[in-house]
């Protein structure tokens, strides 16, 4: 996936950036690196800080804890949102499960994207929030 229209209706699919505009994805699809990761390779471990927000664009990854398969992401899926603004480990290892193209974006990189574009930070910050609250409603 090479051309930058497509990714950007990619990313306007992804509740965290849906309220964000053409322009501040485009902009933030310009600071990310495209990867691609063939079945089995470790995209994102649980015992290092995670520094990066991941963007599926195609494949299925696992969400690992141990050996115990305990998620998957897929296509328009996005991984590490809790620890980019915050560094710390995540709670699973994330391995592709086939071929999986991604976008991901260092967490500076994400904050000076937030700064020039609001947009992305109101959505980025309204989705986790809506997430936050409904894992506090399942624990009461």
């Amino acid at each position: 996936m090479a051309i930058t229209f497509e990714k950007v209706l990619v990313l306007k699919n992804i509740p965290l950036f849906s309220k964000a505009s053409e322009m501040a994805l485009a902009d933030l699809i310009a600071v990310a690196e495209e990867r691609t990761v063939k079945a089995g390779d470790i995209i994102c471990d649980d015992k290092t800080e995670n520094h990066w927000l991941y963007m599926i664009l195609s494949g299925t990854a696992h969400l690992k804890e141990g050996k115990t398969v305990v998620g998957e992401l897929g296509a328009r899926q996005v991984f590490g949102e809790t620890t980019v603004l915050s560094p710390a480990p995540l709670p699973y290892q994330v391995v592709a499960h086939d071929k999986v193209t991604l976008l991901r974006v260092e967490g500076d990189q994400l904050y000076r994207m937030i700064s020039l574009h609001p947009t992305l930070g109101k959505g980025f910050i309204g989705e986790l929030s809506q997430r936050l609250r409904l894992a506090q409603t399942k624990n009461f």
